[in-house]
């Protein structure tokens, strides 16, 4: 039961994580989409209301040429809607260093779109530069592996995570030292030069 606790609070960490870290702004996110895929849903589109016509004229001519035109343009919407949802999760997935083709097809495959959901509640958080290096890391680390610097720091008395730049614990009001990153240590194999007396 405590390692469901602990999957649970991992869980819950990377959300609050990916919700005060994250700023996407949805025409940013848009154009991660293929322009391929974007392109096939226009022509898709397009196809579609020519089809609608053809099909009002050579047809009984019932129903007005707008119902025709508007089931074509609610279907194609619809089909591309999707077919954009799913070339989104390709390319969201791989750049969070996920199986890109598992979660797509689940995406696919996974019927009345909760394939999608699953997706979008489990994605990882994107990678980010460490604040010390500059290298990439994940959200998941607690350590920097290129100099050590401490990503998540917390309190000393309560244990929870607090800001770098806090002076008191916002939860048991402990005063915090300055929270520095260790030094990066020496690496195998080089050479220690003393300097000259």
């Amino acid at each position: 039961m405590t390692e469901e606790k602990q999957r649970v609070k991992e869980g819950v960490r990377l959300i609050r994580w990916r919700m005060g870290h994250e700023k996407t702004r949805f025409a940013d996110e848009f154009r991660i989409i293929p322009r391929s895929l974007k392109r096939l849903t226009i022509t898709l589109f397009i196809v579609g209301q020519v089809a609608a016509q053809v099909a009002y004229f050579y047809g009984s001519k019932k129903d007005p040429l707008a119902a025709y035109v508007g089931v074509a343009a609610g279907g194609t919407l619809f089909i591309d809607l999707l077919l954009l949802l799913f070339g989104y999760v390709n390319r969201d997935a791989k750049r969070r260093e996920m199986n890109s083709t598992l979660w797509t097809l689940l995406a696919i495959f996974v019927p009345y779109g909760i394939g999608l959901i699953v997706y979008f509640l489990r994605r990882e958080p994107l990678p980010y530069n460490c604040p010390g290096c500059g290298a990439i890391v994940s959200a998941r680390f607690n350590f920097c592996p290129g100099c050590k610097r401490d990503l998540r720091p917390c309190c000393p008395q309560c244990m929870r995570e607090v800001r770098a730049g806090d002076n008191y614990c916002p939860y048991c009001a402990q005063e915090l030292a300055t929270i520095k990153s260790p030094p990066p240590e020496q690496k195998t194999g080089q050479a220690i030069v003393q300097p000259a007396e």
